[in-house]
């Protein structure tokens, strides 16, 4: 009998507390590989009183879970060591060890974080020995020590001084990033089990116990990318309300852990080839890089006909959130209304971001729409929401492969979307694209669509052959299969 794999499947605001594409990947790769492989799950967490939302397989040995906030004491939700341990660690850590042991280490890392080029294996090699520091000393006691205050704010200010005074971070940019520094760092406490392969699933701080295994035991690290965590991060870091300075800092945090990542995986397996091209440029090494296409249920996701006497529906699932763009929805639907009032928008999708969606509430009110454009919440039944629509639209400014694009096609549902990232890889012809923000052109395409019955049929099934023939979950679960198989050899 051939013996059970063991992995490490490591997941960064997803699996299993949030819902979303990235999870639907990991619960269908969990139980599309029972009972061969067991794996033990490491999700980093917002907070540790979130509650799971999926039903966990069978072969899911192990939930080891890593709260980034919402904790006084890292040590209290991560460690499993009795109480004891962690005061001993506490007594253990006095400015001289501090001094001694952690503070070149901190000045090291933070000297990459600034420095113009990323040294990943330097970095890599300093989170290791902070690691293994955190195993024997207490990690709260140690970054909120005097000590490390003056030895960050001496590093940062002298990187400044050689840049000019225009980047002179002031005492809040100082203690702002300290403050990132100690949250993001950590998944440094977590002591990630012995197994056979490591998998994350983002090249973001979720790859750190995959680090530590591979280089304290040289266990495989395979790295899955859905979105580019590096692209994502410079969207969502640019609309924060804080300073030049402060964001600098923490895009430097990001891009180090990402080419970390990169580095030291021993496969790289994106969602698309777009995410590839990305990749590269960031440093990947693309001798290690092996597409792997998600892949959707075709015995789920079936084609139903739609009633040709009912009211034309145009159907969006995707979260609330400012990468999907819903308010560039909501105005080509306003301009969809003007010629034809009869049409509906109804958007399936959990709100992650309440001011955002507020913000889509209040332009929906404006263009007077509440009674054509509806939010419907999310749906624990993505193919009845396919099948209410006569289009499917997608209007996202950033994109990897997205399940709402393969589960429409599989469900024979004409798509128009943007075009960004693997969009139109996944398409290649079987769906209309739009150049992102522009909501008349998403107008004009569903209107199209919308006036020629036959062709969204044809469109439709021409979808349902292409996921049949490329994006069924057997192909890609039996290529992640073989990739664990191979890596642990």
């Amino acid at each position: 009998m051939t013996r059970r794999l063991s992995v490490l499947l490591t997941t960064e605001g997803t699996y299993p507390y949030h819902l979303g594409g990235v999870s639907t990947w990991c619960d269908s790769l969990i139980r599309g590989l029972a009972p061969s492989v067991d794996f033990t799950l490491l999700p980093i967490m917002m907070n540790p009183y979130i509650s799971v939302k999926f039903e966990l397989p069978a072969n899911v040995v192990r939930l080891l879970n890593v709260p980034l906030w919402g904790t006084e004491e890292p040590a209290e939700f991560i460690l499993e060591i009795p109480f004891s341990h962690v005061y001993v660690a506490k007594q253990r850590t006095t400015d001289s060890v501090i001094s001694r042991e952690f503070l070149p280490l901190l000045r090291r890392l933070v000297g990459v974080i600034v420095a113009d080029e990323t040294d990943a294996q330097l970095a890599g090699e300093t989170l290791y020995a902070m690691y293994r520091y955190f195993r024997e000393f207490d990690y709260n006691t140690t970054f909120k020590s005097q000590l490390v205050w003056e030895a960050f704010c001496e590093e940062a200010l002298a990187r400044a001084a050689q840049r000019g005074p225009a980047t002179f971070p002031s005492l809040f940019e100082l203690t702002e990033a300290l403050r990132w520094l100690y949250r993001f760092l950590i998944p440094l406490n977590a002591d990630p089990p012995r197994v056979d392969v490591t998998h994350s699933t983002a090249a973001a701080f979720c790859g750190l116990p995959c680090l530590i295994a591979k280089l304290r035991d040289g266990t495989p690290f395979l790295l899955t990318e859905h979105g580019v965590y590096i692209r994502e991060q410079y969207l969502s870091v640019s609309r924060m309300k804080t300073s030049s300075v402060a964001k600098d800092f923490l895009l430097g945090l990001i891009v180090t852990v990402s080419r970390i990542n990169y580095h030291f995986a021993d496969q790289i397996s994106p969602v698309c080839y777009y995410n590839k091209r990305w990749e590269v440029a960031q440093g990947a090494d693309e001798s290690k890089i092996k597409v792997i296409h998600n892949g959707v249920d075709p015995k789920i996701f079936v084609p139903v006909e739609s009633r040709s006497d009912h009211t034309a529906v145009v159907v969006s699932t995707a979260r609330i959130d400012p990468l999907k763009d819903i308010e560039t929805l909501i105005r080509a639907a306003a301009h969809v209304h003007k010629e034809d009032s009869a049409v509906r928008f109804l958007v399936y999708g959990s709100v992650p971001d309440q001011p955002y969606y507020q913000q889509c509430l209040d332009l929906r009110a404006s263009l007077g729409l509440d009674q054509v454009v509806s939010f419907a919440g999310h749906t624990a039944s993505p193919w009845k929401a396919y099948h209410e629509g006569d289009v499917i639209a997608l209007t996202s400014i950033s994109e990897a492969f997205p399940y709402s694009v393969i589960e429409a096609m599989a469900c024979g549902r004409p798509i128009v979307a943007s075009d960004v990232g693997g969009v139109r890889e996944a398409l290649e012809g079987c769906g209309l694209l739009v150049r992102p923000r522009e909501p008349e052109a998403f107008a004009e395409s569903i209107l199209n669509l919308l006036r020629d019955r036959e062709m969204r049929f044809q469109i439709g099934q021409d979808a349902r052959d292409r996921v049949l023939n490329a994006f069924t979950i057997d192909r890609c679960v039996e290529a992640y299969r073989a990739s664990y198989e191979a890596l642990a050899r």
